[in-house]
This record gives C-alpha cells, structure tokens and sequence, in this order.
C-alpha cells in the first residue's frame, strides 16, 4: 500500500517520523510533498527510498492519503489533487475544523479525520480517528493497525470532537501548563526556591502520579483522598482549587468549543 503525505510541518513530521521510525511503512511505499523542498530533502537523507513529489503526482500513486495541512491551504491542495483522486482512495485530513461532511462532498474518496498528539513523538498518547459514511470496516482495520504503532487509537462521533481534541491534542500544552504555573507559584512563594529544583519537583511528581494510575490502578480519585486527608495541609490546597480550577475549565471548553464552529462555518473547501 501506497501512503502519501502532504504537508511534513509539525504533526506532518511527527507522523512521517513515527511510523517510518517504528517499521510500520518502508520508505519504499512513502510519498511526500510539501511547500519547503529544503524539508523534503531532510526527509529524504533520514530514510532513503522516500519519493519527493508534487500534490498531484502523489495523489496518482497513493492508497492512503494523510492532509496534514490547515483548513485554508487544504482547498488549493486539493484543486491540484482533483484529476487523480478516486473512490477507490481513503483521504485523511488533521485539520481540526475541517468536517467530514465538507470533505466528503469535496472528493469522491472515503474520508477520515486524524487528530494525533505530540506525545506520538514518543510512540505512546491518544489519537483520534473520525470516520466519513464511506468507510469500510476493511478500511478501518487497516488504518487503526497502522496507527496503533504510535498511539492507542480512538474512535469517537465527530459530536465529541471539540472536548475530546481538548483531552488529548491539546491536553499535553494545557497539563504542562498547569506544571509551569504550578511550579512558578511555588517560586514566587519562597524566593530561597531555585527555578531548577520547583520544575524538578513538579515535573517528577507529575511522571509518579501517572503511575500510580497505569501502573497501580489507582484511580484520580483514590490518589485525591489517601493525599488530601482531612484538616491537612493539601486538603485545605484541595478546596481552594475547587474554588476556581472547575469554573477555568468551564471556561476552556466553552470558549474553545465557539471559536470551533465558527471555524468550521467558514470553511470552503
């Protein structure tokens, strides 16, 4: 099977570099193309047998068709697709505010939608898979096998979309931020702190705590009250969070999710 991918810029080059990193495509079988030719020859030197190719001449040897591109350059990229592109094809785009709908009255292939996570550069975290009405369950197989060697793989409706890239696209920016912030506060707290030693702290806490779920079975909610004990310290740090941290999600989820379908609203594709 022929994989093409159009565009290599951060998750373009994330997916490219995780599965041909991990065996799961020979560089034989890859095509690629990409506005910067400087980066398709990067490409080229890492794993030798890639073929650097136009959008259309990509689109005439491909099976499976990665869009890794932003909504706005996806329309021009696909006019210089057109003449090659056929139902016998499976076209996925990771443009966030791209539907399925769009996509599948645009071109006659079966059509997904792939949102992957920057923890895929380490082949592990969650990626999200949004299948159109033309997608065989062959298809499917075929696909989540194929990702499953750089992520555990999710099927989810399109109708949970905008939380769900939340969770896990933009979960790692938003957990590392809670990091950072939770770290900074603890500085600016006791100035005898040094920067180093907070970011230490948070960040190996953070890593311990994960295991304690995957690898204890401990649920968040466990972890809360054998920490958080009555009249202590870190259940008083417990309340007042629960003062604020729930009407900031609130408001991370609301905002987000607007700004979301007015993005999809102006889409043409």
């Amino acid at each position: 099977m022929n994989t093409g991918f159009i565009g290599i810029g951060s998750m373009g080059g994330m997916l490219v570099h995780g599965l041909l990193g991990r065996g799961a495509l020979a560089p034989e079988s890859v095509w690629a193309a990409n506005r910067s030719q400087a980066k398709l020859d990067m490409l080229a030197a890492e794993f030798q047998g890639i073929h650097r190719v136009g959008a259309r001449e990509l689109a005439a040897q491909c099976d499976l068709i990665f869009l890794c591109l932003s909504a706005a350059d996806t329309a021009d990229v696909l006019a210089r697709m057109d003449p090659e592109l056929s139902s016998g094809q499976m076209l996925l785009t990771t443009a966030g505010n791209i539907s399925l709908k769009a996509l599948e009255d645009r071109v006659p292939c079966r059509v997904a939608r792939l949102i992957p996570s920057i923890t895929q550069e380490i082949g592990a975290g969650i990626a999200l898979l949004m299948y159109g009405s033309r997608v065989t369950a062959e298809d499917s197989t075929r696909l989540e096998n194929l990702l499953g060697s750089i992520s555990r793989v999710v099927v989810i409706p399109e109708t949970v979309a905008r939380p769900a890239i939340g969770l896990t696209s933009g979960g790692p920016a938003m957990l590392a931020y809670v990091l950072q912030s939770l770290a900074e506060e603890a500085i600016r707290n006791n100035s005898e702190l040094s920067p180093e030693l907070a970011r230490k702290l948070v960040l190996e806490t953070a890593g311990a705590t994960t295991r304690l779920v995957s690898e204890a079975n401990m649920t968040t909610e466990e972890i809360i009250r054998r920490v958080a004990l009555p009249g202590g310290m870190t259940a008083l740090a417990i309340e007042t969070l629960s003062r604020f941290v729930p009407q900031a999600w609130r408001s991370v989820f609301r905002e987000t999710s607007e700004r979301a379908n007015k993005a999809c609203e102006s889409v043409v594709l």
